[in-house]
């Protein structure tokens, strides 16, 4: 349940959706969670869940300015100082900084003069929680989108809002209906509409282009305008 929370805390903090699947996550350290991966990439909403040893792998190094000390060190070349740093591999400098031969602007740089900390590799988003039984345990999802993604999401938006209609219209479950949909601003796959088409219990189906009628149900996700109609 934890790491649930965490994953839709990670998703709101980047401001992803809830129904958008995440396309890997993992999870570092803890006790073994093997046996229930299945439900927890669920209720994450992550096509696959996989346990990780090294967190630095999603992981990289940045290296901050210590302004007070660089600032007695360089004085007026201060600001050259910082570009070097803002420009330099911070890999490399780290280990020249840890030799002892580290130099910006031809001034040389001990690890006095910088803060170093760790932060997410594009496209990754992590949390750690600490339990007092089992250390400190993170969780990793890969944020990256692609169409296929953006399907899949998509389906699982528009069922929500067509069986919250049928629940309005006081529909069966065994009730069919005849789906008229409209999507503007991204592709829906086709087995995707399959699968809006199974869950709402869609008879018989149609997605249209061109503008949806004014009377039509819309709603907007992420900048795809989406209109539908039901009808029995």
């Amino acid at each position: 349940r934890a790491l649930a929370e965490t994953g839709r805390r990670i998703r709101v903090e980047e401001g992803r959706r809830q129904r958008l699947p995440c396309r890997n996550g993992w999870i570092i350290g803890g006790p073994d969670l093997n046996e229930f991966h299945d439900i927890l990439a669920e209720e994450l909403n992550v096509e696959r869940l996989m346990t990780e040893d090294d967190l630095d792998r999603f992981q990289r190094i940045v290296l901050e300015p210590n302004r007070k000390a660089l600032g007695a060190k360089c004085r007026s070349d201060l600001p050259a100082v910082l570009t070097e740093l803002d420009t330099a591999d911070a890999d490399s400098l780290l280990l020249e900084i840890e030799a002892g031969i580290a130099a910006l602007a031809g001034y040389h740089i001990t690890m006095d003069d910088i803060e170093v900390r760790r932060t997410e590799r594009d496209g990754y988003s992590a949390a750690t929680l600490g339990d007092e039984d089992f250390g400190d345990v993170s969780l990793v999802l890969d944020m990256s989108v692609d169409d296929e993604l953006m399907s899949r999401g998509l389906a699982r938006d528009v069922i929500r809002r067509i069986q919250s209609k049928r629940k309005e219209l006081d529909l069966a479950v065994e009730d069919s209906i005849s789906l008229s949909a409209w999507i503007e601003g991204a592709e829906l796959a086709d087995e995707d509409w399959a699968h809006v088409q199974s869950e709402t219990r869609a008879g018989s189906a149609a997605l249209n282009e061109g503008t949806a009628p004014t009377e039509a149900d819309s709603f907007e996700v992420d900048g795809i305008a989406v209109a539908f109609s039901i009808s029995q």
